[in-house]
């Protein structure tokens, strides 16, 4: 049997500006892998939002309340987004499916998880 939940969330840019990369605020949202594909791109305060957008609407789909920077938000070769959790027992539990997009202003996420009893 699988039940579906769905999750959003709608995050403003400006939130991201001048983010520091090496805070202890960064290390607890973020992992490793996505502060360093995200420091590389020339609109980080969009890509920021939207993966922390991402983020929100993932917890929101689940049972548990799971650190953020356990959720990772990574890209397909074709900049479509997964999610891959770094939890082993999440990753058996949960099949999230990830949407995001962002203009200037805000970052907003859409996620339907699938959730496997």
């Amino acid at each position: 049997m699988q039940n579906t939940i769905i999750g959003i969330d709608l995050v403003d840019v400006k939130r991201f500006n001048n983010f520091d990369f090496k805070s202890k605020l960064a290390k607890n949202i973020f992992s490793e892998n996505e502060l360093k594909a995200i420091n590389k791109k020339s609109k980080s305060s969009e890509t920021l939002a939207g993966k922390f957008a991402a983020k929100e609407a993932v917890k929101k789909t689940l049972e548990e309340n799971v650190k953020l920077n356990i959720i990772e938000v990574l890209s397909e070769k074709n900049g479509r987004p997964y999610i891959n959790f770094q939890d082993k027992n999440l990753k058996r539990k949960y099949s999230p499916k990830i949407s995001i997009t962002h203009s200037n202003m805000q970052a907003i996420a859409v996620c339907l998880t699938e959730i496997i009893l």
